[in-house]
């Protein structure tokens, strides 16, 4: 054995005598020869000993050897050749373009951005923006997935309606005539895995470079993520009692429209009619798509949810959004989209090109809740207990007669904005939360363009016996600033 053989021995035995894990024996060695080559440790011309050398140096079976040797030529990293010993390739280990520096800077964007990160979920009151995950229906959801796991339908696994599949499609259509005064056929509802993504892929299909988007502001802080991302120029329209302002005399015609109607987020307001015809007719005349983003509008505390914008849409304007995400849980990766027809398959095209599909058992398991019943009497559990949190929520506060806290009186959702006046802005108030172990979403952070102040307060993960002593909590702070 010559030394360059001696030395190459002395080193794979050194591997293969390293802490392996729970690795087989022929990964750990084949990962382990694989770096010492890229590294430079076993430099390239090495003759390599016999592989039964190896094996009685190693204690490792020679089969076992001659695996790790076979997947390393395979790979390039060694030459082998009838006849002859087996050499370490020779590779160019010098080259910068293998991989990054380990002190480069991550890439960033000035497009993308993410104006809504995802946190951590917390017990803290008030989180906003989830419901109550604890009320999910496990035991119920658990039965429907497995049954469908078990009597797999052979055409349901391909690669046929990845737009969503039919028993879907009719069964969140007959939920959403009944709940929301949708117009629509089953052809028109387009599942995907977010809301987040259906937002996405009606950007792509309204917009170009430099187009105009209508946001409410304040609003949804993750529509601007998607419109900058697209290159568009966002207009921020002023929310009042009645929702997103519109002006007659502007000059300036959007291509996407954003919008809440029924449930403004933040602030709760619903958009009265006369509004939401004078809104229909403005994206008529100018071309637009609506997006009517109805994200918890199924929580309603005083009689039936608000009828949506789209059952007025008679011009074929508006995209209806909705998620399972508020009333079931975000994790679900499930949300919807009823578009017009017009529009139809330039978003199937869309969604199909850029891979938005939703597991099909998962997609079967949702039409057998809805169509069961099972959604519908998890709706009535849910909205009846958040309707009692976030009744508590407000009457504890008003009675505090904290003049600072401009306290709504809460008609429907998850949350409740409240107004703050003091002199403090409500990003220390929320600082100064946190630090008393409750967490509230300050309402300027939601501000496209005029600022406001005050607090965003979620219902969802709270209990309804905690929240009399996190409204302590949140008015002794109030009082300090």
């Amino acid at each position: 054995m010559n030394k360059t053989s001696a030395l190459a021995l002395d080193i794979l035995i050194e591997l293969a005598s390293e802490p392996r894990g729970r690795q087989s024996v022929v990964l750990h060695l084949t990962r382990a020869m694989r770096m010492a080559i890229l590294s430079g440790r076993l430099v390239g011309g090495t003759r390599l000993p016999s592989t039964r050398t190896l094996a009685r140096a190693t204690g490792i079976g020679r089969s076992s050897i001659v695996e790790v040797v076979e997947q390393l030529a395979m790979e390039g990293y060694l030459e082998t050749r009838q006849g002859a010993c087996t050499r370490v390739a020779v590779i160019d280990t010098d080259s910068d373009t293998r991989t990054a520096p380990a002190s480069a800077p991550p890439l960033h964007s000035e497009r993308w951005v993410l104006d809504d990160p995802p946190t951590p979920v917390t017990t803290k009151a008030f989180r906003a923006g989830l419901p109550d995950l604890q009320g999910f229906p496990s035991a119920e959801w658990a039965t429907l997935v497995a049954r469908r796991c078990r009597h797999p339908i052979s055409h349901d696994l391909s690669y046929a309606h990845q737009c969503g599949l039919p028993a879907l499609r009719e069964a969140l259509l007959v939920h959403l005539r009944q709940m929301r005064g949708v117009q629509a056929t089953p052809e028109q509802v387009i599942i995907v895995p977010t809301a987040q993504a259906a937002f996405a892929i009606l950007a792509d299909a309204s917009l170009r470079p430099g187009d105009i988007a209508w946001v409410e502001d304040p609003g949804y802080p993750g529509i601007r993520s998607v419109l900058r991302g697209r290159g568009a120029h966002i207009m921020a329209k002023p929310v009042d009692q009645g929702g997103m302002t519109l002006d007659s005399g502007e000059t300036t015609a959007p291509k996407l429209i954003y919008t809440t109607p029924s449930h403004q987020f933040p602030t709760g307001v619903t958009m009265p009619l006369p509004r939401r015809l004078a809104l229909l007719d403005q994206a008529a005349r100018a071309g637009a798509l609506v997006i009517e983003d109805d994200y918890d509008s199924e929580y309603q505390y005083h009689g039936r949810p608000i009828a949506s914008l789209q059952g007025l849409d008679s011009q074929g304007c508006v995209a209806y959004v909705g998620t399972f995400s508020k009333t079931l849980a975000p994790g679900l990766r499930m949300a919807y989209m009823v578009v017009p027809p017009r529009w139809r398959a330039l978003v199937e095209t869309i969604a199909t090109v850029n891979g938005y599909a939703v597991p099909v058992h998962l997609q079967l398991a949702m039409a057998d809740f809805i169509s069961g019943g099972g959604f519908h009497r998890h709706l009535r559990r849910v909205t009846a207990e958040a309707g009692e949190r976030i009744r508590l929520l407000a009457q504890t506060l008003l009675q505090a007669h904290e003049p600072r806290l401009e306290v709504p009186t809460p008609l429907g959702g998850l949350q409740m904005c409240v107004g703050w006046t003091g002199k403090a802005p409500d990003t220390e108030l929320a600082r100064r939360l946190l630090k008393a172990d409750v967490v509230a979403l300050p309402l300027s952070t939601l501000c496209h363009g005029t600022v406001r102040q005050g607090l965003v307060l979620g219902v969802g993960l709270v209990r309804k016996e905690d929240i009399g002593q996190a409204c302590q909590r949140l008015l002794r702070c109030a009082r300090t600033l």
